[in-house]
């Protein structure tokens, strides 16, 4: 199945989903519910390395694609997020040009950036034809920085017209946060932000991403123009779930 860089250059809305929990199940069962690609959140989850390579191959046996998000903008945590295996990094907290140009340096090779090589699985283990692998991974790797404050929106242009972005990712909860309204996400401010987000995307021809924790909400992101979406984060998709059939069931033996 092609990569999300693929699918999104083709035109396809994506739908994935945020994922804390580290549980191999559970990657499984997100990608037979049909997830396009799923965001191993390494920023707010308990994940270690070693688990998250396992989760990455999971995903991809089941042609989900898979962005690790990095705890912060460090150049060895991303090289342990794309020495994985994984389709790319989503890099939180970017709020200048030169914060966009070294997540972008750290996620690929020279002469492009600095990424360290290795015979590890993004290379299959040293399988692969050493240039022609360079190459392709430089063309491949798929890099999404986080737009979540006011500072990052002002220097927006100057960030998504760097070379190598691929994604600009907005993050709503935080900007509500940054604009002084937390968790208003539907608030006209935050709705502005988002839109702004949207115009600098097709400006500079990159992709719009951003967070809802609803189908409407996400059908609605995509409606106004947004390339991905990350609907809500699976264990409170599974929480809902369970409460959800609990409650119905309880209420319907009380009949």
């Amino acid at each position: 199945m092609a990569n999300i860089k693929e699918r999104l250059r083709n035109g396809e809305a994506l739908i994935g989903t945020f994922a804390v929990v580290p549980s191999t199940d559970s990657i499984e069962i997100l990608a037979l519910g049909g997830f396009d690609f799923v965001v191993l959140d390494r920023e707010h989850g308990p994940h270690s390395v070693e688990k998250l390579q396992d989760m990455v191959r999971v995903a991809q046996l089941h042609g989900m694609g898979t962005l690790v998000r990095v705890p912060e903008n460090c150049e060895k945590e991303i090289l342990w997020a794309l020495d994985t295996g994984a389709d790319g990094v989503l890099v939180p907290m970017i709020e200048t040009a030169s914060d966009a140009a070294n997540a972008v340096k750290a996620s690929k090779y020279a002469p492009i950036g600095h990424r360290g090589v290795a015979l590890v699985r993004s290379s299959r283990y040293g399988s692969l034809e050493i240039s022609s692998y360079l190459n392709k991974a430089n063309e491949d790797t798929f890099v999404a920085l986080q737009c979540e404050n006011t500072k990052g929106l002002a220097n927006l242009e100057e960030i998504a017209s760097m070379p190598g972005v691929d994604m600009i990712f907005f993050g709503p909860f935080d900007m509500s946060a940054s604009l002084g309204i937390p968790g208003k996400v539907d608030d006209p401010k935050v709705r502005d932000a988002a839109a702004r987000v949207l115009d600098v995307c097709k400006k500079f021809g990159k992709a719009a991403g951003t967070f809802a924790t609803s189908a409407d909400g996400a059908a609605r992101y995509i409606k106004e123009g947004f390339n991905a979406v990350g609907l809500g984060i699976e264990a409170a998709i599974y929480l809902n779930a369970v409460t959800s059939l609990v409650k119905a069931a309880k209420d319907e033996a009380k009949k």
